[in-house]
């Protein structure tokens, strides 16, 4: 694999917001590869043809490895799980894993293994709950410092973290089976428009994050909600 510009690789790739991204960047041009904890490609892809250009491969941001990663010139890590409340230690601890610690591991990695442009999907997250008791936050922000890290390692490094708010659209379980989330958050995102962003939308923005000139962009970009 020739390592240019359009060599990417992301992270939670076949999930709900990864597989957006996988399709615009094919639709660019790009070289994708989609690394994920299983490495299938998702079975509702089974017959479309964008992701027959996609190698799905299996890749646990938590251990990632250096040799993989030094193949690409730009990481974008999708990883996430809903900020849903913990009532264990070990609830607290998954969602603390999911939402940080998979993707403080991954960005340090792809630091050390060359790649110079990093894309991180944050969240935003009403002022409130901003505590170290709230995993899901707490996840957040250890992701977002390591980014910030990333961005600081040369002059070359470009790091651009977009924190979104709820994200709707058809969802699909691994079996193939439709979500239609949509239906019902669609129509809710004309009214509540500043907390909501179609999966569509979000994805473009990433897929224009990871393209293009590295001199257009600030070392550390950080988009948020409202930017989208």
């Amino acid at each position: 694999m020739v390592k240019n510009q359009n060599t990417i690789i992301v992270y939670g790739g076949n999930g709900f917001v990864g597989t957006h991204v996988a399709e615009q960047l094919i639709a660019r041009g790009a070289s994708v590869t989609c690394a994920s904890r299983s490495g299938q490609r998702p079975a509702h892809l089974a017959n479309t043809a964008w992701a027959d250009n996609v190698q799905w491969i299996k890749s646990d941001a938590g251990n990632p490895e250096p040799g993989l990663l030094s193949a690409f010139e730009v990481m974008i890590s999708t990883i996430g799980s809903p900020p849903l409340p913990t009532f264990s230690q070990a609830a607290y601890n998954k969602q603390l894993l999911i939402n940080g610690t998979c993707n403080v591991k991954a960005i340090e990695c792809a630091g050390e293994s060359g790649i110079k442009r990093l894309v991180l999907v944050g969240a935003k997250i009403p002022e409130i709950l901003h505590r170290d008791g709230f995993a899901y936050a707490k996840g957040k922000r250890i992701a977002l410092e390591a980014a910030q890290t990333f961005s600081s390692l040369s002059d070359e490094h470009r790091a651009i973290v977009i924190q979104s708010g709820a994200i709707f659209g058809t969802r699909y379980t691994p079996s193939g089976t439709k979500i239609p989330l949509g239906l019902i958050m669609g129509p809710l995102s004309k009214v509540f428009g500043s907390q909501l962003v179609s999966v569509e939308k979000l994805a473009k923005r990433i897929v224009d994050s990871s393209l293009g000139p590295s001199n257009n962009l600030s070392a550390f970009e950080l988009i948020k909600h409202a930017e989208i």
